[in-house]
């Protein structure tokens, strides 16, 4: 009994002590939640500067001159999200293993072999002395809140018991980068389509994107070229588009735009609204940049997405190694080594990479590519540009030529702008470096010894696809093919295959005016033109198996809408398994490498899947001669199967919007203990391939989607529109850490208040940050 006694009183001790952990925990991480009113006084401030919260949390910034605002934008943006610009800039010096330890150690060397550092010194050695200053006055807002920390840092910080440096300017550069780096495919695709052609030989052409009708260069032979443990995420794109007053009820321009990326907590954008004399926009930015990334001011308004131009190039090297020297053009030459040391977390030693360096760029093997060859690559990041003065200058823009003369500093990454102003005008500009070389050098890997390896230059910006006011009164951007027919110049095979370009189109078409809700519509329409596709090939067929039949008539009464419900995700699985029971046969170990690469490209099952008869049909392992049906019916009693298997054997039950769901995903979240940094799993309507976007990177759940949505009305500025995809907040305390989550899965929107009246009308709470004297 005496036992048992002390047992109780020790559970109860035990209970009481966890108990007064979590609410000590409470407590502390409720005082770091960043106040929103009242005055602050902040060293460094010439004149006071107002923010306006509007009740979505969105800060309105009314500054009396501009280092005053970069100022005051460096300190919002710190004190709401300085965990996530911590994570950014980590994430682009390589330096995310010193907080995270030795599972963040493969991201930093990724970094550190791609040159991402090297980029960002090359960026501020070209950075004018204005940009300096203005980056300079952001880089001291955000230190000033830093300053103002003793103990309430924000939870993450708590957690991991560790403090963020002071900012710089180069970390604000850095940003781009991380960009950078998550939209170009382009060497991945480069080995992905060596793989194909080592497994299938010169027939891999038929599968590859239309226009490809050439083989690598015949030096160019390689038993195995391997990313390693480096899985590419796959990046399906956004959607941006803008119609002429022509097409609108009101006579004056619509602009919508919603860039696909990952779907993170927090989210990768912030809306803010900023002013001071001769500078007032507003829109959506990244937290470390001081401008606005997507959005308008008072005369002009942009959207963007990736362009999909082929910006890197992979080279075999011919390399004496006893002397550190490659041959190029005709000579040898010495190579350099770059010393990177990378401090993990837990571990004693850092981690040093001695990597060797080209003029044109580093070598990747073996540090995360394997092959018997070493491979070097060539990227445009590494000369360094003025994007940061691009975007200023984008911001100011009061007409299309001032919003030229931004676009074309706007170097990297490459992007689809698309354009109107008040006074009516459209227009489209591809931004970026294009490099100039034939073809054959940007597909495959190339020899780089051979005299024809070397760029000739960039494409002239007078060279450029560009629009201004096309006849047809619209433009439409979907990561697709943006070259006319006979265009010049080589840009690229990489682009992502049109359905959603001409699903936009097709909407835009099927109305005469259009307005802010028809373009809610089309910015949330779930119809799959890939759907369409396969319903049409469904439909001729007919299947003696039973349950095949019965899976096909489900499909072929169904409105190719991806939705939720039973069709969609029969169809889902039986694409994927369409997919597999076709080309897994003859890729075998590749085959999961190179589906990716098939995934949303015009590629693989899109170039036969109208030939019944094509040899790809046939399986290698089978005696019997399949045919396209016959792979229909295996694809579909396969799916059946699976659905079963994974989801339930009551088909009442397969839904594709609970199978796709998306779960809201914090980095630290994935331990049990901290779930409360997530913010919920939901369900999920759309694919990748419709307008409404959303893609898995592995297996049925969504990762990524439209990362925000936007809708710019140039007849009223105070009429536009925006969401986000979680909330304004980078603490999990905030009201406005989740807030907008409904809105986003439910295709709804907020007022994206531009004026002084506007910003009245929807003010929550009003702060003041004041010099301190």
């Amino acid at each position: 009994m005496k036992i048992l006694r002390i047992l109780k009183y020790v559970l109860l001790a035990l209970v009481f002590l966890i108990l007064g952990a979590v609410i000590f925990s409470y407590i502390t991480f409720h005082q770091s939640l960043p106040p929103t009113e009242g005055s602050i006084k902040v060293a460094g401030l010439q004149a006071e500067v107002t923010i306006n919260w509007d009740r979505w949390g969105v800060p309105h910034l009314k500054a009396k001159n501009e280092q005053d605002l970069f100022f005051a934008v460096g300190y919002v943006q710190a004190q709401q999200r300085m965990w996530q610009m911590e994570l950014l800039r980590r994430m682009a010096h390589g330096r995310l293993a010193e907080i995270l330890g030795e599972v963040a150690l493969n991201q930093d060397m990724k970094a550190r072999v791609l040159g991402l550092p090297v980029a960002i010194e090359r960026d501020y050695e070209k950075m004018s002395e204005e940009m300096k200053q203005l980056a300079g006055a952001y880089a001291r807002g955000v230190n000033a809140w830093l300053g103002q920390k003793k103990w309430n840092w924000p939870p993450e910080f708590m957690v991991l018991r560790t403090r963020p440096e002071p900012w710089r300017i180069e970390d604000s550069l850095s940003i781009k980068q991380v960009l950078a780096l998550s939209l170009a495919a382009d060497f991945t695709t480069e080995i992905s389509r060596m793989k194909l052609i080592k497994r299938v030989g010169p027939k891999a052409l038929e599968l590859m994107e239309p226009g490809i009708d050439f083989l690598p260069a015949s030096e160019v032979k390689l038993d195995f070229l391997h990313l390693g443990w480096w899985r590419e995420d796959v990046l399906q794109g956004s959607n941006n588009w803008v119609v002429s007053g022509k097409l609108t009820q009101t006579g004056k321009p619509l602009l919508a735009n919603d860039p696909h990326l990952m779907i993170s907590v927090p989210p990768i954008w912030m809306e803010m609204g900023l002013e001071c004399p001769g500078f007032k926009t507003i829109g959506v930015t990244i937290p470390g940049v001081p401008l606005v990334v997507i959005g308008h001011n008072d005369r002009i308004a942009w959207g963007v997405t990736n362009s999909y131009a082929d910006v890197q190039d992979l080279f075999i090297e011919k390399i004496e190694w006893n002397n550190n020297t490659y041959f190029r053009n005709g000579i040898w030459k010495r190579l350099t080594f770059r010393t990177e040391v990378i401090k993990v977390r837990g571990q004693k030693n850092p981690e040093i990479l001695e990597i060797p360096w080209t003029e044109e760029g580093p070598i990747l093997t073996p540090f995360i590519l394997t092959c018997e060859l070493p491979v070097s690559l060539r990227w445009t990041i590494y000369e360094g540009d003025q994007s940061f003065e691009g975007l200023y200058l984008i911001n100011k823009a009061k007409n299309w030529q001032e919003f030229c003369q931004g676009v074309r500093l706007f170097e990297n990454p490459s992007q689809n702008f698309v354009y109107a102003d008040v006074d009516g005008n459209i227009g489209y500009y591809l931004s970026g470096k294009i490099p100039l070389r034939k073809k054959e050098i940007g597909v495959y890997p190339y020899p780089g010894w051979k005299e024809d390896s070397l760029w000739q230059g960039y494409l002239k910006e007078e060279d450029k696809p560009n629009l201004f006011n096309p006849a047809s009164g619209y433009i439409v951007t979907a990561n697709s093919s943006i070259v006319p027919e006979n265009y010049g110049h080589y840009i690229s095979f990489d682009w992502l295959m049109p359905d959603r370009k001409i699903r936009i189109e097709e909407l835009i078409k099927a109305q005469n005016e259009h307005s802010v809700e028809s373009f809610i519509n089309i910015q949330n329409d779930v119809f799959s033109r890939r759907a369409e596709r396969v319903l049409q090939v469904l439909r001729q067929v007919q299947l003696t198996d039973p349950k095949a039949e019965e899976a096909r008539k489900i499909l072929v009464q169904w409105s190719g809408e991806i939705r939720n419900g039973l069709a969609p995700a029969l169809y889902e699985v039986f694409w994927e398994k369409l997919q597999e029971l076709t080309f897994s046969d003859d890729l075998e170990i590749d085959f999961q490498e190179i589906s990716r690469y098939f995934r949303v490209k015009e590629t693989g099952l899109e170039r036969i899947l109208d030939k019944p008869d094509s040899p790809w049909f046939d399986r290698l392992d089978t005696r019997e001669k399949e045919d396209r049906n016959e792979i229909i019916k295996q694809a579909l009693l396969a799916a059946i199967q699976e659905l079963g298997k994974k989801v339930s054997r009551n088909r009442q039950k397969w839904d594709w919007a609970k199978m796709h769901s998306l779960k809201y995903q914090h980095v630290l979240g994935q331990n049990w203990f901290l779930n409360f940094f997530n913010c919920g799993e939901y369900p999920m309507i759309g694919d990748a391939t419709t307008v409404r976007a959303s893609f898995s990177t592995n297996g049925w759940k969504t990762t990524g989607g439209a990362s925000c949505r936007l809708i710019f009305d140039l007849s009223d500025l105070d009429n536009s529109l925006a969401v986000i995809t979680s909330g304004q907040s980078g603490h999990f305390l905030s009201p406005h850490y989740r807030d907008q989550i409904s809105l986003y899965l439910n295709s709804l929107y907020h007022p994206l208040s531009f004026s002084d009246g506007a910003v009245w009308k929807v003010r929550d709470k009003v702060m003041k940050l004041v010099p301190e004297k």
